[in-house]
């Protein structure tokens, strides 16, 4: 990440009282804030410690007069020049340009609105309408939305916004027309930075989800209602602060602008409104280490399709563990829960399936019939897979691939399969996020169905290709 220096100045650490010189570097862009602090030092070297390695804020005047203040810094070099100076480096997560703090309690917030890029197809709404079709004169028409409310409780209300651009000239060859999403977080009560930005993060995590694609967040802006313009009127207006943080990320254009369809998505800003927000939120840390194995793939695409394999059936075997059975003695009582709806017929083969190889824990291939069955409520379409044998499928390439056992090489998918496989999984884990979120069941059914279907189709126009070029 290239740096370049932007100012020049005195600074203050933490409100001390003691000021030193000091290079800030910036890439706005890339959300990259550096400091190096110069402490003239003609004698022996200065302790580590000669600075905290951590300081909550830090404020500057530059040599031209701006008032700077940087939050949340950590320590990220130390140099001594001998008989020179000590440089302590330090990288801050947050900057404001044109504000001086003084005090770390002053920097608290009602109000953040920050951007998302590339989700405006998941908000399911625009500014910008085609006009009626008796308007055969009109092109465009602007219809101003109101910001959609997401979730609300007593601490704060969550919102998706969406700006546009409006051109003033109209004389030239182009006119770009322009939507920014964002999030909108109301504090009923000031919040620090941090406080906002996990909640940004959880809805950001949130939609990646949804989207199956990464995201990353862009412009920043802050509001309180102690920082105001004051006026002859003696009448105040909020001031909004800009901010400059360390949250960016570069993101793939291509896939930003990529036109998606309906079952592209998990599920869209308005099917979000059939969900139960307030439960996902509760459940969220549990399903974390399930969420950042779904994602994985999402952030890592030179993954082999091995690894991509892995973390499904790793996050199916910890979600089974985490959110349905733990241990052996729980997971019993579920099947014999289980069996009590099955058909006296049924119920012995069943058994079975759920239990066999169940001795000392409950087995992956035990855990994966358990979700594939979906407590027969649902039925998974596993393509050329037999549905009783996939699970067992499943495991022994799971066994071979984190094993190595080459005398089980010929039980391993590979290829093609091995690709299914991971999609069947994933289709899978889809499914019990959706009733993580609360979704209605019929709305689960369908949208699990829909998302399958495309890549199931795929798979037999490959297979009829083959079976035509090798008669």
């Amino acid at each position: 990440m290239n740096v370049n220096l932007s100012a020049t100045g005195t600074w203050e650490v933490d409100n001390s009282g003691q000021q030193y010189y000091g290079d800030l570097y910036l890439n706005k862009d890339e959300g990259a804030i550096v400091l190096y602090i110069r402490i003239p030092n003609s004698g022996p070297i200065m302790s580590y410690l000669e600075l905290p390695l951590t300081i909550p804020f830090i404020t500057g005047s530059t040599a031209n007069g701006a008032k700077l203040t940087l939050v949340d810094c950590v320590r990220i070099s130390t140099q001594s020049r001998i008989g020179s100076e000590e440089i302590f480096g330090y990288q801050a997560k947050f900057m404001f340009d044109a504000t001086k703090f003084e005090k770390e309690e002053d920097i608290r917030f009602t109000k953040m609105t920050i951007g998302i890029p590339g989700i405006i197809q998941w908000g399911d709404t625009s500014n910008y309408v085609r006009p009626e079709l008796e308007d055969r004169e009109t092109l465009i028409s602007l219809k101003i939305i109101e910001p959609i409310e997401i979730y609300s409780c007593d601490e704060y209300t969550l919102a998706y916004d969406l700006t546009f651009s409006s051109p003033f000239e109209f004389m030239q060859e182009e006119i770009i027309l322009k939507q920014t999403p964002y999030l909108v977080i109301h504090a009923q009560s000031a919040q620090t930075l941090e406080w906002f930005m996990e909640i940004a993060h959880q809805m950001k995590r949130l939609i990646e989800i949804t989207m199956g694609n990464p995201l990353g967040f862009d412009s920043m802006i802050v509001e309180s209602p102690e920082i105001y313009y004051e006026f002859e009127s003696e009448k105040k207006h909020v001031r909004p602060l800009e901010v400059v943080h360390a949250h960016k990320q570069n993101m793939d254009k291509e896939k930003i602008n990529k036109k998606t369809l309906k079952h592209d998505f998990l599920f869209n800003l308005s099917e979000l409104r059939q969900a139960d927000f307030a439960k996902w939120q509760e459940i969220s840390t549990i399903m974390e280490p399930i969420i950042e194995l779904y994602i994985d793939s999402l952030y890592n695409h030179k993954l082999s399709v091995s690894r991509h394999f892995l973390n499904m059936v790793q996050a199916l075997e910890t979600y089974h563990s985490r959110r349905i059975t733990y241990s052996l003695r729980d997971y019993k009582k579920r099947v014999k829960q289980l069996l009590e709806i099955r058909p006296e017929a049924f119920r012995e083969k069943d058994q079975k399936l759920l239990l066999e190889g169940c001795r000392r824990f409950v087995t992956l291939r035990c855990r994966l019939t358990d979700l594939l069955l979906a407590d027969f409520r649902f039925f998974f379409n596993t393509g050329d897979f037999k549905l009783k044998e996939f699970p067992q499928i499943v495991a022994d390439t799971r066994n071979y691939y984190t094993h190595y056992d080459p005398n089980k090489e010929h039980k391993a998918l590979k290829g093609e399969e091995l690709i299914t496989a991971f999609h069947i999984l994933r289709n899978i884990l889809e499914y019990y996020l959706l009733k993580e979120f609360g979704f209605e069941e019929e709305f689960i059914h369908d949208r699990i169905s829909e998302r399958i279907s495309p890549i199931m189709t795929s798979n037999e126009i490959k297979k009829a290709d083959k079976r035509k070029r090798y008669k």
